[in-house]
């Protein structure tokens, strides 16, 4: 009786071993294909909307905030509008250049 009781031990430990070998191994190959980057590049920004946080005009720069792959970024904004932005208004990015970005008004 205690023989089977052994055996059966045994098994159960090495199937366990062997899984979660198994595991450990498919976890640490998943992991390798993931590809991590923090840098903010001009195509992740081109294209987002954001809301006014400093305002603005044709003549000055001002803020604006704007959520990149959940994260929100206050940024320096620029824009060729002949219309005042407010804060609170919302825009859309058109351009990144020297880390400064170019706006419009977006319409909802």
């Amino acid at each position: 009786m205690n023989y089977l009781i052994l055996t059966i031990a045994g098994i159960s430990i090495a199937i366990g071993v062997f899984l979660g070998a198994l595991i450990v191994w498919f976890i640490y190959f998943w992991r390798r294909r993931e590809v991590i980057d923090s840098l903010m590049k001009p195509e992740d920004l081109v294209g987002l909307c954001g809301i006014v946080e400093l305002p603005f005009d044709e003549n000055s720069k001002g803020k604006v905030r704007v959520d990149v792959r959940g994260s929100m970024v206050d940024l320096i904004a620029l824009t060729d509008d002949k219309q005042e932005f407010q804060v609170g208004d919302r825009i859309l990015i058109i351009q990144m250049q020297n880390n400064k970005v170019w706006v419009t008004r977006h319409e909802s």
